[in-house]
């Protein structure tokens, strides 16, 4: 009785729909393994000992992101932007990046770290005056955002814009910057220097597991109301029925 013309509709929704929960299960899966290769990689760049910027620029010697670098340099307190819209555990505020000058020649954009926003308006994070010793991980900006009117603050961490504004002679790769994580002499307690990437596997193995099981559940599913349809129509006696009206077709044709 199930595989009258109309059944086709039925069958055919539950099988687009359980295909689709199969292969939204897959994807996770593939996202899944996307991001354990993505932390291998930076778990990778952070064991190793940080390369020293030579001064050269980024055509000359292009670098990955999640590198880990070290170079020498005087702070031009000068030419700093906020990036607003930033946060940590919860705490409103700013990222606060600064231009360095290196001192093998040329320029990069460090991003210090973190300031509360109350601290906007006088701010108590200057950077070091005098040669400093950074050591960060190179960092790929955001393509959105856009500079204030009174040139202070960035809304987007856009390190292309804010590189364009502050007229840096960059050394990294285009639109890179330096997250900064150690810094000698060290800074003050403010800004905070942003912590390094969540190398957790996120949200895709649960993810994965719930799809397949709403896969499981509804060919499980779909398969028990069929057979609570077929018991119904026995206890009412029209199976035989319609198999005999179908056995006559058959006959005719």
């Amino acid at each position: 009785m199930f595989f009258t013309p109309r059944w086709i509709a039925p069958h055919a929704f539950a099988a687009v729909l359980i295909v689709a929960f199969v292969f939204a299960g897959l994807w996770q899966v593939n996202r899944l393994n996307e991001r354990r290769d993505t932390n291998d990689q930076i778990r990778e760049r952070l064991a190793a000992a940080p390369v020293e910027l030579d001064g050269s620029h980024a055509d000359e010697s292009p670098r990955p992101e999640y590198e880990l670098i070290s170079v020498v340099g005087e702070y031009d307190s000068s030419r700093e932007i906020l990036v607003a819209n930033r946060s940590d555990d919860g705490t409103p505020g700013f990222w606060a990046w600064t231009v360095l000058s290196t001192a093998r020649g040329g320029e990069i954009l460090v991003n210090r770290g973190f300031v509360p926003r109350r601290f906007d308006a006088n701010p108590p994070f200057v950077p070091r005056s005098g040669e400093v010793n950074v050591v960060g991980l190179v960092r790929f900006g955001l393509s959105a955002g856009g500079v204030s009117d009174d040139g202070t603050q960035i809304s987007r961490p856009n390190a292309t814009l804010a590189l364009e504004h502050l007229n840096v002679d960059n050394v990294l790769e285009s639109g890179a910057y330096l997250q900064l994580l150690q810094q000698e002499p060290s800074q003050e307690a403010l800004p905070r220097p942003v912590p390094i990437p969540d190398l957790g596997e996120g949200p895709h193995r649960s993810y994965a597991f719930q799809w397949f099981t709403f896969a499981t559940i509804g060919l499980i599913g779909y398969a028990l109301v069929l057979l609570r349809i077929r018991r119904g129509n026995e206890a009412l006696g029209d199976v035989g029925l319609v198999d005999r009206i179908e056995s006559a077709h058959e006959s005719e044709a």
